[in-house]
């Protein structure tokens, strides 16, 4: 597998986006939908890993469908 491509955001909460005052970077947490599920799980595979990251914005609202 090359690549995945999945639909995902930023949960609604504090600690979605933490950066450290250590300068050890930051860490980002990904709300992923059931219905991306399927393409995301491929992530498991490159646990471990160092990875390349592209996001983009989509011209969609976001809504929280967890409630």
């Amino acid at each position: 597998m090359d690549s995945v491509t999945f639909e995902a955001a930023f949960p609604p909460i504090q600690s979605a986006i933490k950066v450290y005052g250590d300068r050890q970077g930051m860490r980002i947490q990904l709300d992923i939908p059931e219905s991306e599920m399927a393409e995301a799980i491929g992530l498991l595979a490159w646990r471990e890993q160092i990875l390349v990251v592209t996001v983009r914005p989509d011209s969609r609202e976001y809504q929280d469908d967890r409630a």
